[in-house]
């Protein structure tokens, strides 16, 4: 993420109103790994939560990454190309190493695992006119490279180099993801592009807040959860019969007694984080976390309820940091109408 200071209320805006552009990973805490190899796919396998058996080539999709006893080690992104495929990890370091053990344990040999984490970086831009830049890259019409597919690009202003192009985002609105050699300074040219669009930088606050409108997954909210309270379970195909990190754990783990939904609150009653949430007097859960505030007209936070009140529709009693009393909602996701889902890419 950026290190200078950011406005949320601005953040907010770029993201839901124009174009917001971020570094999604690596950083020092996040990671880039290259998989080649004639067992690449055999390694994936039994990495990731998300079945990779039939998963085309030019498609980019988000699974989870387990740790042997369930738990969440990250939430990934998994771009597949023709002959590689690579991997993102936005909130750890250390991924080239995980998946080496990995590939030791399952006996997987031919299989080559390059950290690009120094030689490469990315950038992600998100917002209803972020289609405008990604049209820059390709040589059609930007709207053929539909959701979730990818394609290798040839880099502006970099000497011929090339870069991979997926159409995958975070926040609801259109979304896409450019990874590039870092000696080809894409991050800038996609800089100046959203600058010229109204956009620009947007950093921790705003792009949280706007993840948590559409309930995008996010490991700062699963802290201490399992899979299945924290609303992760899109990103594990349970259908599975073959073994993968963490599969053992999840089918003997029983279900959930609780989960995660959005609350929301008037402005400037926020509820404050680990305090009680009460319907009709009865404490059914807490407040596991609380989304930053853009100074719009409702407060959003995360409700660790108690089955069956972890739906929409609920209406509970909070506590502010303060002591005072607040009324609070259980509401669907998305708790926003993201403005890509009105507007056609190309208009």
């Amino acid at each position: 993420m950026n290190s200078f200071s950011h406005d949320t209320h601005t953040d907010h805006l770029r993201l839901r109103e124009s174009v917001g552009h971020y570094s999604p990973g690596p950083s020092t805490s996040g990671a880039l790994v290259e998989i080649g190899g004639l067992e690449r796919s055999t390694l994936l396998q039994q990495a990731l939560a998300r079945d990779s058996s039939f998963v085309e080539p030019d498609t980019a999709r988000d699974s989870l990454l387990l740790n042997e006893d369930g738990s969440i080690w990250d939430v990934v992104t998994h771009i597949e190309l023709a002959d590689r495929c690579l991997l993102l990890s936005p909130a750890r370091a250390g991924l080239a190493r995980l998946l080496e053990t990995v590939a030791a344990g399952a006996g997987i040999t031919d299989v080559e695992i390059t950290d690009l984490s120094r030689t490469h970086s990315a950038i992600a831009f998100e917002g209803p006119r972020s289609w405008r830049i990604a049209q820059e890259l390709v040589p059609y019409e930007i709207s053929s490279l539909v959701l979730h597919g990818a394609v290798t690009v040839e880099l502006p202003d970099a000497g011929g180099a090339d870069g991979v192009l997926a159409r995958i985002g975070s926040t609801g609105e259109y979304g896409y993801l450019l990874v590039f050699p870092q000696e080809a300074g894409s991050a800038v040219w996609v800089a100046e592009r959203a600058r010229a669009l109204g956009g620009g930088s947007v950093g921790p606050e705003g792009l949280d807040r706007a993840r948590a409108e559409v309930r995008h997954p996010q490991l700062s909210c699963a802290e201490g959860l399992s899979v299945r309270e924290a609303g992760f379970e899109w990103l594990v195909d349970w259908e599975r019969e073959d073994d993968f990190c963490g599969a053992a754990a999840l089918r003997s783990a029983g279900a959930p007694r609780r989960g995660l939904v959005l609350l929301t609150a008037p402005a400037g009653d926020r509820p404050a984080t680990g305090s009680a949430l009460l319907a009709a007097g009865e404490r059914v859960g807490t407040v596991h976390r609380v989304a930053p505030s853009p100074g719009s007209a409702t407060e959003l936070a995360y409700g660790l309820l108690d089955k069956p009140f972890d739906v929409p529709g609920v209406p509970l009693e909070g506590t502010t940091a303060d002591g005072r009393t607040v009324d609070l909602l259980t509401v669907s996701s998305p708790a926003v109408l993201p403005r890509s889902w009105s507007e056609r890419i190309g208009i």
